[in-house]
């Protein structure tokens, strides 16, 4: 260090040498909130997380935009550590730190963190709302749906717009309805939201779609032309057509350039080592183009374009892929089951599901994969395919690390009904508490009356959560029976 203190030169030495003793004397140096601020900024970028307890000693910093800094720091490291503090001092900071402590908290997740985001929804300051509904996404949780649909009940235009398309990324269908209730609206973009949104739900039609290409608004008819494309049905495509004859432009050139995509590739040059695929200029439907080079040369090519740098190639690709329900696929469509675009996940795990019975056994052994996203959406999938063979891994993995995961297990689980019933019920004596608790909301979830028994037995259950896991499954049974 210089001779007159700590210097930026002194907190760099500090990075590179991975000083943490050094950047937490320039995090506690009282000279400078310069320097401060870049030790704080210096610990969220090398992101040990061991390393939490100094940033969260530095919360009640007195220069704001040290604390703004060790804030956003802190949800750079992701530590659940970090949230009852970050909840703390929540009360005692102005709202542009509120905003800032919600956005961390959304980075950093966990069941506290969801619970203060869902509190926070109540704000009056529409900014906090917003930046509540924005963690909600990140976190994806099942239990965010009900809170943010409550959140569309709003005059607020931003907040309104923020909920849609966090609950068109969570993706339940329970959030269809209210949606669809939007997509009236007298505000333009609260229409277009609510179209995107829409779309982005497994069990929506094309009819609202449809109906939009007529609205008053060119960005709501330009959204509906995209959502079109997505859907990709022959029906909605001959509705584009009729579009090439809108006023606008840019709505006409949109649907061009969708029903452009139409045309794929043909094969060019085939020997014995090589085949190669060109754009074609013919207004063909890729479905022509597998009929005239079959299904298996045709799924060749799809599977190569679900690496495509082009979203709408990739989302069509998926498509494809589960009409023509090739074995071949199974894994590439596994494997962008995270894919940077929902569209693409969902379009991935339709066409998985589509394939059905041949997908289940590689489903299960992707429950396995190292990538949380993938294996969130494998378990979703095999709750879609339905075949029993998957219940036995479903219940094995109730103990997956990722808490987001275990409740997207318990409704696949649930959807089989009755036949995972004696599975579960087995898996109330698991050894692990964590599964004995998810085995017990499964079968909340189910909704059986003949588990009564067995639940009102794990009331008694050693672990605490297991017996509120076990009241809150027995009262929602009771619940569905009367």
């Amino acid at each position: 260090m210089g001779i007159f203190g700590i210097t930026e030169k002194d907190v760099n030495k500090f990075i590179i040498k991975k000083d943490y003793k050094g950047l937490e004397k320039a995090l506690n140096y009282e000279n400078s909130s310069f320097i401060r601020y870049k030790a704080a900024e210096a610990l969220g970028k090398l992101g040990n997380a061991s390393k939490v307890d100094i940033l969260i000693n530095s919360l009640y910093d007195n220069d704001e935009s040290v604390q703004k800094m060790v804030i956003y720091a802190l949800g750079q490291i992701g530590d659940r550590k970090a949230v009852v503090p970050l909840i703390s001092i929540y009360d005692e900071v102005n709202d542009e730190l509120r905003e800032d402590i919600l956005f961390s908290m959304g980075e950093i997740g966990g069941r506290d963190a969801l619970e203060f985001m869902m509190m926070a929804l109540n704000e009056d300051n529409d900014n906090l709302k917003i930046r509540s509904v924005e963690a909600m996404e990140k976190i994806s949780h099942p239990e965010c749906v009900e809170p943010l649909i409550s959140a569309l009940d709003t005059d607020s235009v931003e907040v309104k717009v923020s909920a849609m398309k966090a609950l068109g990324e969570i993706g339940d269908d329970k959030a269809l309805d209210p949606l669809l209730s939007n997509v009236n609206s007298d505000k333009w973009n609260v229409r277009k939201y609510a179209l995107n949104a829409v779309g982005k739900i497994q069990d929506s039609t094309s009819d609202v779609f449809i109906n939009a290409l007529a609205d008053d608004d060119v960005h709501v008819r330009e959204k509906a032309v995209e959502m079109i494309g997505k859907l990709g049905d022959e029906i909605s495509y001959n509705y584009l057509r009729r579009v090439m004859h809108d006023e606008d432009e840019d709505v006409r050139e949109r649907a061009r350039s969708i029903l452009d995509l139409r045309i794929k590739t043909e094969p060019i040059v085939i020997d014995e080592t090589k085949v190669e695929y060109k754009w074609d200029n013919k207004k063909q439907s890729l479905y022509e183009i597998i009929d005239r080079i079959g299904p298996d040369e045709a799924s060749k090519i799809l599977i190569e374009f679900l690496n495509d740098n082009n979203l709408e190639i990739r989302e069509r690709a998926a498509e494809v892929l589960g009409e023509i329900r090739n074995e071949n696929a199974i894994q590439p469509l596994i494997n962008v089951l995270d894919d940077e675009h929902s569209s693409v996940k969902w379009r991935a795990r339709e066409a998985l599901r589509k394939i059905g019975e041949p997908a289940v056994m590689p489903l299960v052994d992707a429950l396995n994969n190292g990538n949380p996203h993938i294996r969130k959406r494998v378990a979703c999938a095999l709750g879609e395919i339905g075949d029993e063979r998957a219940i036995p891994s479903l219940i094995k993995n109730l103990d997956d690390e990722d808490e987001v995961i275990r409740l997207r297990i318990v409704v696949s689980i649930s959807k089989f009904g009755k036949k995972a019933i004696d599975p579960l019920i087995i898996a109330l004596n698991n050894e692990n508490s964590m599964v004995r608790e998810k085995a017990a909301h499964a079968l909340g979830e189910i909704g059986d009356p003949v588990v009564l028994k067995q639940l009102q037995n794990a009331l008694n259950d050693e672990d605490p959560k297991v017996q509120r896991s076990a009241a809150k499954a027995i009262k929602t049974v009771i619940a569905n029976n009367t």
